[in-house]
Protein backbone atom coordinates (compact mmCIF):
# COMPACT_ATOMS: atom_id res chain seq x y z
CA UNK A 1 0.00 0.00 0.00
CA UNK A 2 1.63 3.58 -0.97
CA UNK A 3 1.92 6.49 1.08
CA UNK A 4 1.43 4.97 4.74
CA UNK A 5 2.27 7.32 7.61
CA UNK A 6 3.78 6.69 10.96
CA UNK A 7 2.42 9.26 13.42
CA UNK A 8 2.90 10.37 16.87
CA UNK A 9 -0.73 11.15 18.68
CA UNK A 10 0.56 13.11 21.64
CA UNK A 11 2.88 15.79 19.71
CA UNK A 12 0.35 16.10 16.62
CA UNK A 13 3.19 15.20 14.39
CA UNK A 14 3.79 12.27 11.52
CA UNK A 15 6.43 10.74 9.42
CA UNK A 16 5.13 9.83 5.76
CA UNK A 17 6.69 6.96 4.02
CA UNK A 18 5.99 5.70 0.17
CA UNK A 19 4.85 2.49 0.91
CA UNK A 20 4.18 0.03 4.09
CA UNK A 21 7.14 -2.13 3.98
CA UNK A 22 9.61 0.88 4.86
CA UNK A 23 6.98 2.17 7.41
CA UNK A 24 6.56 -1.12 9.28
CA UNK A 25 10.11 -1.48 9.06
CA UNK A 26 10.98 1.79 10.48
CA UNK A 27 8.08 1.11 13.25
CA UNK A 28 9.24 -2.53 14.32
CA UNK A 29 13.52 -1.05 14.74
CA UNK A 30 13.24 -0.66 18.57
CA UNK A 31 16.97 2.00 17.90
CA UNK A 32 14.21 4.40 16.42
CA UNK A 33 11.54 3.83 19.35
CA UNK A 34 13.89 2.91 22.02
CA UNK A 35 13.04 6.84 23.95
CA UNK A 36 8.98 6.33 23.50
CA UNK A 37 7.11 6.89 26.99
CA UNK A 38 4.45 6.02 28.39
CA UNK A 39 2.53 9.20 27.33
CA UNK A 40 3.32 8.87 23.53
CA UNK A 41 1.12 7.08 20.91
CA UNK A 42 2.57 5.90 17.93
CA UNK A 43 0.51 4.27 15.41
CA UNK A 44 1.08 3.29 11.56
CA UNK A 45 -1.88 3.33 9.00
CA UNK A 46 -2.45 3.26 5.46
CA UNK A 47 -3.25 6.89 3.78
CA UNK A 48 -1.53 10.59 4.70
CA UNK A 49 -2.75 12.61 7.39
CA UNK A 50 -3.23 17.13 7.92
CA UNK A 51 -0.65 17.42 10.42
CA UNK A 52 3.37 18.93 10.04
CA UNK A 53 4.81 16.46 7.62
CA UNK A 54 8.82 15.68 8.23
CA UNK A 55 11.46 14.02 6.31
CA UNK A 56 11.72 10.01 6.48
CA UNK A 57 14.93 8.59 7.58
CA UNK A 58 16.78 6.57 5.03
CA UNK A 59 14.92 3.13 4.34
CA UNK A 60 16.86 0.22 6.14
CA UNK A 61 18.92 -2.03 3.99
CA UNK A 62 19.65 -5.51 4.49
CA UNK A 63 23.48 -5.89 3.90
CA UNK A 64 24.99 -8.63 2.35
CA UNK A 65 25.39 -12.00 4.67
CA UNK A 66 29.19 -11.55 4.25
CA UNK A 67 29.75 -7.87 5.33
CA UNK A 68 28.00 -7.96 8.95
CA UNK A 69 30.40 -8.08 11.29
CA UNK A 70 29.26 -8.47 14.61
CA UNK A 71 32.16 -7.18 16.64
CA UNK A 72 31.35 -3.82 14.86
CA UNK A 73 28.90 -1.63 16.14
CA UNK A 74 25.43 -1.30 14.41
CA UNK A 75 25.15 2.12 12.48
CA UNK A 76 23.19 4.46 13.76
CA UNK A 77 20.49 6.45 12.07
CA UNK A 78 19.64 10.11 12.57
CA UNK A 79 16.49 10.23 14.97
CA UNK A 80 13.57 11.88 13.17
CA UNK A 81 13.35 15.69 14.09
CA UNK A 82 9.62 16.90 15.26
CA UNK A 83 8.44 20.17 14.11
CA UNK A 84 6.20 22.24 15.28
CA UNK A 85 4.01 25.48 14.30
CA UNK A 86 4.55 28.29 16.61
CA UNK A 87 2.32 31.17 17.21
CA UNK A 88 3.71 34.63 16.29
CA UNK A 89 4.82 37.27 18.83
CA UNK A 90 0.90 38.99 19.98
CA UNK A 91 2.74 42.43 20.44
CA UNK A 92 4.15 44.47 16.91
CA UNK A 93 8.02 44.76 16.63
CA UNK A 94 6.72 48.57 16.92
CA UNK A 95 8.32 49.95 19.78
CA UNK A 96 5.88 50.94 22.94
CA UNK A 97 3.77 54.65 22.02
CA UNK A 98 5.00 58.05 23.39
CA UNK A 99 2.32 58.67 26.53
CA UNK A 100 1.84 62.47 27.65
CA UNK A 101 3.66 63.96 30.75
CA UNK A 102 0.75 65.99 31.79
CA UNK A 103 -0.92 62.76 33.51
CA UNK A 104 -3.42 64.73 35.74
CA UNK A 105 -7.03 64.01 36.13
CA UNK A 106 -9.02 67.41 36.04
CA UNK A 107 -9.63 68.82 39.82
CA UNK A 108 -12.85 70.28 38.85
CA UNK A 109 -16.22 70.00 37.26
CA UNK A 110 -15.46 66.24 37.49
CA UNK A 111 -18.63 64.99 39.87
CA UNK A 112 -20.80 63.46 36.40
CA UNK A 113 -17.38 61.66 35.41
CA UNK A 114 -16.79 59.94 38.83
CA UNK A 115 -20.67 59.27 39.24
CA UNK A 116 -20.34 57.21 35.77
CA UNK A 117 -17.40 55.26 37.01
CA UNK A 118 -19.06 54.32 40.27
CA UNK A 119 -21.89 53.39 38.92
CA UNK A 120 -19.68 51.46 36.17
CA UNK A 121 -18.09 49.43 38.95
CA UNK A 122 -20.97 48.53 40.78
CA UNK A 123 -22.31 47.00 37.39
CA UNK A 124 -19.30 44.69 36.81
CA UNK A 125 -19.36 43.87 40.61
CA UNK A 126 -22.67 42.36 40.80
CA UNK A 127 -22.62 40.66 37.72
CA UNK A 128 -22.57 37.07 38.37
CA UNK A 129 -24.26 35.85 35.55
CA UNK A 130 -21.47 37.16 32.47
CA UNK A 131 -18.34 35.31 32.05
CA UNK A 132 -14.67 36.97 31.89
CA UNK A 133 -14.76 37.89 28.02
CA UNK A 134 -18.54 39.46 28.45
CA UNK A 135 -17.38 40.98 31.36
CA UNK A 136 -14.41 42.50 29.53
CA UNK A 137 -16.87 43.26 26.69
CA UNK A 138 -18.83 45.35 28.75
CA UNK A 139 -16.11 47.27 30.60
CA UNK A 140 -14.81 48.13 27.07
CA UNK A 141 -18.55 49.59 26.88
CA UNK A 142 -18.48 51.31 30.00
CA UNK A 143 -14.95 52.53 28.64
CA UNK A 144 -15.91 54.22 26.21
CA UNK A 145 -19.35 55.55 27.49
CA UNK A 146 -17.20 56.96 30.64
CA UNK A 147 -14.41 58.99 28.61
CA UNK A 148 -17.30 60.80 26.60
CA UNK A 149 -18.17 62.47 30.14
CA UNK A 150 -14.85 63.07 31.04
CA UNK A 151 -13.93 64.60 27.48
CA UNK A 152 -16.22 67.56 28.31
CA UNK A 153 -13.58 68.72 31.07
CA UNK A 154 -10.09 67.50 29.60
CA UNK A 155 -8.35 70.61 28.17
CA UNK A 156 -4.96 69.11 27.01
CA UNK A 157 -4.55 65.23 25.86
CA UNK A 158 -2.52 64.44 29.01
CA UNK A 159 -5.79 65.10 31.23
CA UNK A 160 -7.80 63.50 28.86
CA UNK A 161 -5.09 59.87 28.88
CA UNK A 162 -5.52 60.59 32.91
CA UNK A 163 -9.27 60.10 32.58
CA UNK A 164 -9.08 57.41 30.26
CA UNK A 165 -6.11 55.28 32.55
CA UNK A 166 -8.29 56.16 35.96
CA UNK A 167 -11.41 54.77 34.31
CA UNK A 168 -9.55 51.56 33.21
CA UNK A 169 -7.79 50.63 36.42
CA UNK A 170 -10.85 51.05 38.14
CA UNK A 171 -13.20 48.95 35.66
CA UNK A 172 -10.07 46.15 35.95
CA UNK A 173 -10.12 46.25 39.78
CA UNK A 174 -13.96 45.44 39.78
CA UNK A 175 -13.88 41.65 40.13
CA UNK A 176 -10.63 40.57 41.02
CA UNK A 177 -11.19 36.80 39.73
CA UNK A 178 -12.38 37.91 36.25
CA UNK A 179 -9.22 41.00 36.74
CA UNK A 180 -6.96 39.79 34.09
CA UNK A 181 -9.51 39.52 30.93
CA UNK A 182 -10.70 42.72 31.76
CA UNK A 183 -7.79 44.51 32.20
CA UNK A 184 -5.79 42.68 29.18
CA UNK A 185 -8.41 43.88 27.24
CA UNK A 186 -8.45 47.66 28.44
CA UNK A 187 -4.70 47.64 28.44
CA UNK A 188 -4.16 46.74 24.82
CA UNK A 189 -6.98 49.29 23.87
CA UNK A 190 -4.98 52.15 25.75
CA UNK A 191 -2.27 51.33 23.83
CA UNK A 192 -3.43 51.15 20.58
CA UNK A 193 -5.36 54.48 21.52
CA UNK A 194 -2.00 56.09 22.11
CA UNK A 195 -0.48 54.86 19.31
CA UNK A 196 -3.22 56.21 16.83
CA UNK A 197 -2.99 59.46 18.49
CA UNK A 198 1.22 59.53 17.84
CA UNK A 199 0.21 58.48 14.17
CA UNK A 200 -2.01 61.46 13.89
CA UNK A 201 0.33 64.21 16.13
CA UNK A 202 3.25 63.28 13.37
CA UNK A 203 0.94 64.29 10.85
CA UNK A 204 0.05 67.66 11.92
CA UNK A 205 -1.10 69.26 15.08
CA UNK A 206 -4.15 68.10 16.61
CA UNK A 207 -6.42 69.70 19.39
CA UNK A 208 -7.48 68.13 22.08
CA UNK A 209 -11.04 67.38 20.45
CA UNK A 210 -9.34 65.74 17.58
CA UNK A 211 -7.92 63.58 19.88
CA UNK A 212 -11.61 62.74 21.50
CA UNK A 213 -12.85 61.94 18.15
CA UNK A 214 -9.74 59.37 17.21
CA UNK A 215 -10.16 57.46 20.93
CA UNK A 216 -13.78 57.62 20.30
CA UNK A 217 -13.90 56.13 16.73
CA UNK A 218 -11.12 53.57 18.31
CA UNK A 219 -13.24 52.46 20.90
CA UNK A 220 -16.01 51.69 18.43
CA UNK A 221 -13.24 49.52 15.75
CA UNK A 222 -12.29 47.81 18.68
CA UNK A 223 -15.79 46.82 19.77
CA UNK A 224 -16.18 45.41 16.57
CA UNK A 225 -13.00 43.62 16.18
CA UNK A 226 -14.30 41.87 19.45
CA UNK A 227 -17.08 40.67 18.27
CA UNK A 228 -14.79 38.27 15.92
CA UNK A 229 -13.17 36.91 18.26
CA UNK A 230 -16.10 34.00 19.01
CA UNK A 231 -16.23 33.52 15.41
CA UNK A 232 -11.92 32.44 15.61
CA UNK A 233 -12.49 30.53 18.67
CA UNK A 234 -15.16 28.70 17.56
CA UNK A 235 -13.65 27.73 14.14
CA UNK A 236 -10.51 26.87 16.19
CA UNK A 237 -11.75 24.14 18.41
CA UNK A 238 -14.19 23.16 15.42
CA UNK A 239 -10.63 22.20 13.69
CA UNK A 240 -9.10 21.06 17.08
CA UNK A 241 -11.72 18.58 17.15
CA UNK A 242 -11.86 17.70 13.74
CA UNK A 243 -7.92 16.47 13.79
CA UNK A 244 -7.96 14.98 17.58
CA UNK A 245 -10.83 12.70 16.41
CA UNK A 246 -9.16 12.06 13.10
CA UNK A 247 -6.64 10.90 15.06
CA UNK A 248 -8.28 8.63 16.91
CA UNK A 249 -10.10 6.77 13.97
CA UNK A 250 -6.22 6.57 12.66
CA UNK A 251 -5.56 4.77 16.17
CA UNK A 252 -7.94 2.36 15.69
CA UNK A 253 -7.08 0.96 12.59
CA UNK A 254 -3.32 1.08 13.31
CA UNK A 255 -4.17 -1.44 16.49
CA UNK A 256 -6.07 -4.18 14.08
CA UNK A 257 -4.20 -7.37 14.37
CA UNK A 258 -5.28 -7.61 10.09
CA UNK A 259 -3.93 -5.02 7.92
CA UNK A 260 -3.95 -6.61 4.41
CA UNK A 261 -2.05 -4.55 1.81
CA UNK A 262 -4.98 -5.10 -0.98
CA UNK A 263 -8.02 -4.04 1.78
CA UNK A 264 -8.22 -0.54 0.93
CA UNK A 265 -9.36 -2.16 -2.55
CA UNK A 266 -11.95 -3.92 -1.53
CA UNK A 267 -15.29 -2.62 -2.08
CA UNK A 268 -16.90 -0.91 1.89
CA UNK A 269 -19.50 -3.70 1.42
CA UNK A 270 -17.19 -6.34 1.46
CA UNK A 271 -15.22 -5.90 3.99
CA UNK A 272 -15.97 -7.81 7.21
CA UNK A 273 -18.28 -6.02 9.95
CA UNK A 274 -15.43 -5.97 12.29
CA UNK A 275 -13.12 -3.29 9.93
CA UNK A 276 -16.57 -1.58 8.62
CA UNK A 277 -15.74 2.25 9.63
CA UNK A 278 -18.00 3.94 11.89
CA UNK A 279 -20.57 5.30 10.01
CA UNK A 280 -21.18 8.79 12.47
CA UNK A 281 -18.21 9.86 14.90
CA UNK A 282 -19.28 10.61 18.69
CA UNK A 283 -18.24 13.32 20.41
CA UNK A 284 -18.53 12.79 24.25
CA UNK A 285 -17.56 16.14 25.90
CA UNK A 286 -17.62 16.78 29.62
CA UNK A 287 -18.43 20.52 30.65
CA UNK A 288 -19.48 22.74 33.68
CA UNK A 289 -20.90 26.13 34.26
CA UNK A 290 -21.82 28.41 31.78
CA UNK A 291 -19.27 29.88 29.51
CA UNK A 292 -20.38 31.71 26.17
CA UNK A 293 -17.18 30.69 25.04
CA UNK A 294 -17.63 27.05 25.23
CA UNK A 295 -21.44 27.24 24.25
CA UNK A 296 -20.75 29.02 21.31
CA UNK A 297 -17.71 26.64 20.18
CA UNK A 298 -19.81 23.60 20.80
CA UNK A 299 -22.81 25.11 18.71
CA UNK A 300 -19.86 26.06 16.24
CA UNK A 301 -18.88 22.78 16.05
CA UNK A 302 -22.36 20.68 16.32
CA UNK A 303 -23.30 23.05 13.29
CA UNK A 304 -20.17 22.39 11.13
CA UNK A 305 -19.43 18.83 11.90
CA UNK A 306 -22.30 17.55 10.35
CA UNK A 307 -20.65 13.67 10.34
CA UNK A 308 -20.23 13.94 14.50
CA UNK A 309 -23.17 13.53 17.03
CA UNK A 310 -22.39 15.34 20.13
CA UNK A 311 -22.88 13.72 23.78
CA UNK A 312 -22.51 16.29 26.02
CA UNK A 313 -22.37 16.01 30.04
CA UNK A 314 -22.93 18.87 32.08
CA UNK A 315 -22.41 19.46 35.85
CA UNK A 316 -24.99 21.37 37.76
CA UNK A 317 -22.73 23.60 39.08
CA UNK A 318 -23.64 24.83 42.16
CA UNK A 319 -24.96 27.04 44.13
CA UNK A 320 -26.02 28.68 41.02
CA UNK A 321 -26.97 25.96 38.86
CA UNK A 322 -25.61 27.43 35.52
CA UNK A 323 -24.90 24.05 34.30
CA UNK A 324 -28.42 23.62 34.14
CA UNK A 325 -29.01 27.43 32.04
CA UNK A 326 -26.29 26.43 29.46
CA UNK A 327 -27.90 23.00 28.84
CA UNK A 328 -31.38 24.66 28.26
CA UNK A 329 -29.71 27.84 25.90
CA UNK A 330 -27.19 25.10 24.10
CA UNK A 331 -30.79 23.49 23.55
CA UNK A 332 -32.42 26.11 22.69
CA UNK A 333 -30.09 27.49 19.90
CA UNK A 334 -28.47 24.42 18.28
CA UNK A 335 -29.34 24.39 15.04
CA UNK A 336 -29.93 20.33 14.75
CA UNK A 337 -30.94 18.57 18.00
CA UNK A 338 -31.15 15.49 17.16
CA UNK A 339 -27.64 15.09 16.78
CA UNK A 340 -27.37 16.65 20.47
CA UNK A 341 -27.87 15.03 23.66
CA UNK A 342 -27.31 16.13 27.00
CA UNK A 343 -27.22 14.78 30.33
CA UNK A 344 -26.94 16.77 33.61
CA UNK A 345 -25.32 15.28 36.54
CA UNK A 346 -24.94 17.05 40.04
CA UNK A 347 -21.53 18.11 41.10
CA UNK A 348 -20.94 15.16 43.72
CA UNK A 349 -21.42 12.11 40.34
CA UNK A 350 -18.29 13.72 38.31
CA UNK A 351 -16.52 10.79 39.14
CA UNK A 352 -19.17 8.76 37.34
CA UNK A 353 -19.86 11.26 34.90
CA UNK A 354 -16.06 11.37 33.56
CA UNK A 355 -16.20 7.50 32.64
CA UNK A 356 -17.10 7.77 29.80
CA UNK A 357 -15.98 10.73 27.52
CA UNK A 358 -13.20 12.12 25.55
CA UNK A 359 -12.69 15.64 26.25
CA UNK A 360 -12.81 17.87 29.22
CA UNK A 361 -13.72 21.28 28.12
CA UNK A 362 -12.98 24.18 30.08
CA UNK A 363 -13.22 28.20 30.07
CA UNK A 364 -11.01 30.50 31.88
CA UNK A 365 -11.13 33.48 34.29
CA UNK A 366 -7.56 33.92 34.18
CA UNK A 367 -4.60 31.87 33.11
CA UNK A 368 -1.50 32.37 34.77
CA UNK A 369 2.24 32.91 32.89
CA UNK A 370 2.93 29.08 33.82
CA UNK A 371 0.04 27.52 31.72
CA UNK A 372 -2.29 26.83 35.03
CA UNK A 373 -6.37 28.30 34.62
CA UNK A 374 -8.72 29.64 36.90
CA UNK A 375 -11.94 28.55 36.37
CA UNK A 376 -15.57 27.33 38.12
CA UNK A 377 -14.76 25.91 41.29
CA UNK A 378 -15.16 22.16 39.95
CA UNK A 379 -13.20 22.33 36.98
CA UNK A 380 -10.18 20.62 38.93
CA UNK A 381 -12.43 17.64 39.96
CA UNK A 382 -13.31 17.02 36.41
CA UNK A 383 -9.79 17.39 35.41
CA UNK A 384 -8.40 14.49 37.88
CA UNK A 385 -11.58 12.39 37.94
CA UNK A 386 -11.27 12.36 34.07
CA UNK A 387 -7.70 11.55 33.86
CA UNK A 388 -7.66 8.68 36.11
CA UNK A 389 -10.69 7.30 34.62
CA UNK A 390 -9.00 7.34 31.08
CA UNK A 391 -5.80 8.71 30.37
CA UNK A 392 -6.16 9.11 27.29
CA UNK A 393 -8.89 11.78 27.72
CA UNK A 394 -7.96 15.07 26.78
CA UNK A 395 -8.35 18.62 28.92
CA UNK A 396 -9.04 21.37 26.72
CA UNK A 397 -9.10 25.18 27.50
CA UNK A 398 -10.82 27.40 25.48
CA UNK A 399 -9.69 30.95 25.68
CA UNK A 400 -9.08 33.85 24.04
CA UNK A 401 -5.71 35.41 25.31
CA UNK A 402 -6.78 38.38 27.12
CA UNK A 403 -7.07 35.65 29.67
CA UNK A 404 -3.77 35.95 30.17
CA UNK A 405 -2.59 37.50 33.41
CA UNK A 406 0.90 39.28 33.60
CA UNK A 407 3.25 37.71 36.10
CA UNK A 408 2.81 39.62 39.08
CA UNK A 409 -0.79 39.84 38.45
CA UNK A 410 -1.46 36.29 38.50
CA UNK A 411 -2.64 36.23 42.38
CA UNK A 412 -5.97 37.59 43.17
CA UNK A 413 -7.85 37.85 46.34
CA UNK A 414 -10.28 34.70 46.04
CA UNK A 415 -13.46 35.85 45.29
CA UNK A 416 -15.88 34.67 47.90
CA UNK A 417 -20.01 34.82 48.23
CA UNK A 418 -22.47 35.09 50.86
CA UNK A 419 -23.16 31.28 52.79
CA UNK A 420 -26.93 31.98 51.79
CA UNK A 421 -26.38 30.87 48.33
CA UNK A 422 -25.18 27.93 49.42
CA UNK A 423 -27.48 27.35 52.13
CA UNK A 424 -30.54 28.10 50.64
CA UNK A 425 -31.26 25.01 49.43
CA UNK A 426 -30.98 23.63 52.45
CA UNK A 427 -33.78 22.57 55.18
CA UNK A 428 -34.49 25.67 57.02
CA UNK A 429 -34.27 23.96 60.20
CA UNK A 430 -31.02 23.09 59.39
CA UNK A 431 -29.70 26.18 58.50
CA UNK A 432 -30.90 27.93 61.18
CA UNK A 433 -29.14 25.94 63.98
CA UNK A 434 -26.01 26.20 62.05
CA UNK A 435 -25.85 29.76 61.44
CA UNK A 436 -26.45 30.18 65.26
CA UNK A 437 -23.39 28.58 65.53
CA UNK A 438 -20.00 30.68 64.64
CA UNK A 439 -17.48 27.64 64.73
CA UNK A 440 -19.57 26.76 61.35
CA UNK A 441 -18.11 27.87 58.06
CA UNK A 442 -19.92 27.68 54.34
CA UNK A 443 -17.15 27.67 51.52
CA UNK A 444 -18.38 30.58 49.37
CA UNK A 445 -15.18 30.54 46.94
CA UNK A 446 -16.68 29.92 43.23
CA UNK A 447 -13.13 29.93 41.37
CA UNK A 448 -9.89 26.97 41.69
CA UNK A 449 -6.91 26.70 39.69
CA UNK A 450 -6.31 23.64 37.53
CA UNK A 451 -2.84 22.94 37.11
CA UNK A 452 -0.80 23.01 34.23
CA UNK A 453 0.09 19.59 33.95
CA UNK A 454 -3.65 18.26 33.90
CA UNK A 455 -3.71 20.70 30.50
CA UNK A 456 -3.41 18.78 26.97
CA UNK A 457 -4.34 21.85 24.94
CA UNK A 458 -5.39 25.82 24.61
CA UNK A 459 -7.56 26.58 22.34
CA UNK A 460 -7.28 30.07 21.40
CA UNK A 461 -8.54 32.97 18.79
CA UNK A 462 -5.01 32.55 17.44
CA UNK A 463 -4.73 29.12 17.10
CA UNK A 464 -3.20 26.30 19.95
CA UNK A 465 -0.94 27.76 21.71
CA UNK A 466 2.07 25.90 23.82
CA UNK A 467 3.59 26.71 27.21
CA UNK A 468 5.81 28.91 25.69
CA UNK A 469 3.26 31.11 24.45
CA UNK A 470 1.45 31.42 27.00
CA UNK A 471 4.37 33.08 28.88
CA UNK A 472 5.26 35.22 25.88
CA UNK A 473 1.54 36.44 26.16
CA UNK A 474 2.02 37.43 29.66
CA UNK A 475 5.43 39.07 29.58
CA UNK A 476 4.01 41.22 26.57
CA UNK A 477 1.04 42.21 28.88
CA UNK A 478 3.36 42.34 32.02
CA UNK A 479 5.02 45.42 29.66
CA UNK A 480 2.10 46.97 28.81
CA UNK A 481 1.01 47.26 32.42
CA UNK A 482 3.99 48.45 33.47
CA UNK A 483 4.56 51.37 31.06
CA UNK A 484 0.50 52.60 31.20
CA UNK A 485 -0.40 51.65 34.41
CA UNK A 486 3.29 52.44 36.13
CA UNK A 487 3.22 49.48 38.29
CA UNK A 488 6.70 49.83 39.28
CA UNK A 489 6.14 53.97 39.67
CA UNK A 490 3.28 53.45 42.16
CA UNK A 491 5.58 51.17 44.00
CA UNK A 492 8.61 52.98 44.30
CA UNK A 493 7.34 57.09 44.68
CA UNK A 494 4.29 58.63 45.31
CA UNK A 495 1.47 58.62 42.89
CA UNK A 496 0.37 61.48 40.52
CA UNK A 497 -2.35 63.60 41.36
CA UNK A 498 -4.67 60.92 39.41
CA UNK A 499 -3.21 58.11 41.59
CA UNK A 500 -3.88 59.91 44.76
CA UNK A 501 -7.68 60.12 43.42
CA UNK A 502 -7.65 56.75 42.59
CA UNK A 503 -6.65 55.58 46.44
CA UNK A 504 -9.54 57.79 47.73
CA UNK A 505 -12.09 56.92 45.16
Amino acid sequence: QENCTISNGKQASAVQFPSLCQASAILRDPKEFKKATDEEVWMMYAGTMSCPVLTPPDPPTSPEPEEVQVEEEPEKKAPIRVTHQHIPPIATSKPLPTLPLDTYLPKHDISNYEAALQEAVHQLQNDFQSGARQLADASLSHLARITEIGASVATTWGKFWAIMVHAAKQLGRARPSMSAAITSCLLRTLERIARRWNDEQEKGHRNTADLVNIARNLLNEIRRERRQISMRLDENLTSWLKTYYNDVSSMLIASSPVLPVTYPQRPLSQRPPSQQPPARTTVRILALSNSSTIRSAILHALATLTGFDFQLTILESRPRCEGADMAAQMLSAASDKSRLSIRIVPDCAVGTASRNIDIVLLGADRISAGGDVSNKSGSLAAALCAKQQNKEVAVVVVSDIDKIAAPQLEAHIPETHPSRELSSAWAPDARNRLEEHDNVEVFGEWFEWVPANFIDSYVTELGVLELDDVERVAREIQELDEYIFQAKKDEDVEGSEGDAELREF
